[in-house]
Order: C-alpha cells, then structure tokens, then sequence
C-alpha cells in the first residue's frame, strides 16, 4: 500500500507518468467546484431570496464556462494525465470512468438548462448585470416548467454524483492509504 499518493507502476494506463493533473485543469476544477457549491447553496435559497436570482444565474454561466475550458483542456493535457488509480479494466475502473462522464455531463447540463429555463420563461440571461448572453430559444411556458423541473432534478443528481465523488476520493485514502486529492491540488 501507499502512503505518499504516488501512483504504482501497475495501475492506470501504461506509459503514462504524471503525477499530477495539469495546472490549468487544477483550477478549472476548483473553480467549478466552488461554482456548483455556490449555486447549490444560491438555489436552495431562491425561494425566500429571489434578489439572489441574477447571481444565480451569473455562477451558473462561469460554470459552464470552466466546464467548456476543462473538456478542451482534458483533450489537450490527455497525455500529461496523471494514471487512474484504479486497475484498468476493474469494475472500480468502470465505476470511476462512468461517475466522471455523468460530473462532466451534469456540469454541462445544469447550468444549459437553467439558461434555456430562463430563456423559455422570457428572460435575458443577464452576465452579472453587464453582459447580456444570447437568447437560445423563444419565450415558451410549457417548456419553461419543464427545463424547470429538469434544471432542479438535475442539480440535485449532481449534488449526489459530487458526494460519491468525495466519497470515492475519502475511501481510497482510508482504505488504500493512498491520497488522490494531492494530485488535484494546486500548490
């Protein structure tokens, strides 16, 4: 087992070395993550605080904004990724490749419906009061409930994906003695 958050020689995929993600996807994933934490927490309060709608909204933007950069980023860095730590092919493995396409997913997807909720009920999207964004479809009641609906299932269904992602990181540093969060940190 170890200690030290290095990664052996037989997990992961072969050929790769580092140990550490690329900077740029560093900050991409803290900057999405205090994103998403603000907007759950914004969220929560819209219906006793509806003067935290455009903040909101705003957060929501940047988080899709980050989630772009970081999917450019994890096509550009794929070969200065650090290993999985999980054996190739091992059902972890699995679990661990489908719980980071369904964040990315759900990253993309929250804040895309919240637009489109926006949009469907006849508002602009606002960029912190300065920056109107583009409409992306027509005023449309029906559809606005709906993206609605999907917007706050959705955000709850992240919510949980990012508790077991936490979670996943937690087991493998108690169980395998091994700190992966290290190798997402910035300093």
């Amino acid at each position: 087992m170890e200690m030290s958050g290095e990664l052996s020689a037989s997990s992961g995929h072969a050929g790769q070395s580092a140990r550490r993600y690329p900077l740029l996807i560093i900050l991409a994933h803290w900057l999405i993550a205090g994103g998403i934490a603000a907007n759950l927490v914004t969220g929560w309060l819209l219906d006793d605080a509806t003067e935290l709608l455009d903040l909101h909204r705003s957060i929501g933007v940047l988080v899709l904004a980050f989630s772009a950069l970081r999917l450019f980023c994890r096509f550009a860095y794929r070969k200065q990724m650090p290993d999985s730590v999980n054996e190739a092919g091992s059902l972890q493995y699995r679990v661990e490749k489908l719980a980071h396409t369904l964040l990315y997913a759900g990253m993309v997807l929250v804040p895309l419906l919240g637009w489109l909720k926006t949009n469907a009920a006849g508002h602009v999207l606002v960029l912190f009061d300065t920056v109107e964004l583009p409409v992306l479809m027509e005023r449309n009641r029906e559809l606005s409930s709906l993206f609605g609906e999907l917007h706050s299932v959705s955000a709850y269904l992240l919510a949980m994906l990012i508790g077991l992602h936490i979670a996943g990181g937690v087991a493998h540093v108690m169980m395998e003695r091994r700190n992966v969060f290290k190798r997402m940190l910035p300093f």
